[in-house]
């Protein structure tokens, strides 16, 4: 036994406070503040703040709550089974799932939605504040992959490497659903809402296309989880994966084309997803649909390349 039962029972307790503070986070914005801002009215007096940010907000505390909840219950039975060290460190992998978590954060923040949470700091220096989300993405994603090194070596364990990304996209996918689907509900139900229609199409189109990716990276997630017991590399598990990412790129790109269509001929804008203070001039606006268009294109280019070498590779491997 390589773990001691005081690591086991340290590892609990540290995932049972990242579960609540992580659904905290997630309960407050996605499940009390989001549905009801566009409406203007719900359970609490509500912030003064965008829909952008408060479902990215929301989005990350749901998905970091499923994490920490999928950690805390393997280190749980890690605990009642004190033998088993395959436990433990299924647990850590939980961990470098959240790091990848916050790591996506920062980078959508930094090539993307930087202005939610930079509106204030003003537009002159908003160029720090991206360099500040890059270099965050960049320290994320190292400390992140450090124990996955040296818990699978240099790609040896694909299938568990794999099932770590998957189940992190797994769990976003999952949390954008539910801000947007029960956005969706609360506003159609609602009354004479400005905008009700445009505002409610892009909620129920973002909630279809995200279930789609939560499908497809769901499926491959469980799969990856099947092929690593059986000792196999199975294209389908691939294939599943780069067509959610496919989806939830394209999602981008249509998230983009919609923030056009409703901001352009308008000034000042009528409609923001990013946030309540907006320039004045519409055309500095654009920004965020340029750079959905150019983030959400190069998943998708990527996504292709990944799917292109997935068909050229192997079936399986024992």
């Amino acid at each position: 036994m390589k773990y001691s039962s005081t690591t086991r029972l340290i590892n609990v307790i540290i995932f049972a406070l990242l579960a609540v503070g992580f659904g905290v986070l997630g309960v407050y914005f996605e499940f009390i503040v989001a549905p009801y801002l566009w409406v203007g009215n719900g359970p609490i007096d509500l912030p003064d703040l965008g829909w952008g940010l408060v479902a990215m907000l929301g989005a990350l505390g749901v998905s970091g709550l499923l994490i920490s909840l999928h950690g805390l219950f393997t280190a749980v039975r890690s605990v009642l089974k004190g033998n088993d060290d395959a436990l433990v460190r299924r647990s850590f992998s939980s961990y470098v799932a959240l790091g990848y978590l916050v790591a996506i954060f920062f980078l959508i923040n930094g090539v993307w939605l930087y202005r939610l949470t930079s509106t204030n700091i003003g537009y002159d220096d908003i160029g720090f504040v991206v360099v500040v989300y890059i270099i965050a993405f960049l320290i994320a994603i190292i400390v992140s992959n450090i124990p996955v090194l040296r818990m699978y070596g240099e790609g040896e364990e694909l299938n568990k490497i794999m099932r770590i990304i998957t189940g992190a996209l797994t769990a976003i996918a999952c949390s954008l659903v539910l801000v947007y689907g029960i956005s969706w509900i609360v506003l159609a139900s609602a009354g004479d809402v400005y905008q009700k229609a445009a505002v409610s199409t892009e909620f129920l189109v973002g909630t279809l296309c995200y279930l789609a990716a939560f499908v497809l990276v769901g499926a491959a997630f469980l799969g990856y989880g099947r092929a690593d017991k059986a000792g196999v590399i199975n294209k389908l598990n691939g294939i599943l994966f780069e067509l959610g990412l496919m989806v939830i790129g394209g999602s981008i790109i249509g998230a983009g084309a919609m923030e056009y269509v409703q901001q352009s001929g308008k000034n000042p804008p009528a409609i923001s997803l990013v946030g309540k203070t907006v320039p004045t001039n519409n055309a500095a606006y654009m920004d965020f649909s340029i750079m959905a268009w150019i983030f959400g294109g190069v998943i998708v280019l990527f996504a292709c390349y990944l799917l292109i070498s997935t068909l050229n590779g192997k079936e399986n491997k024992k």
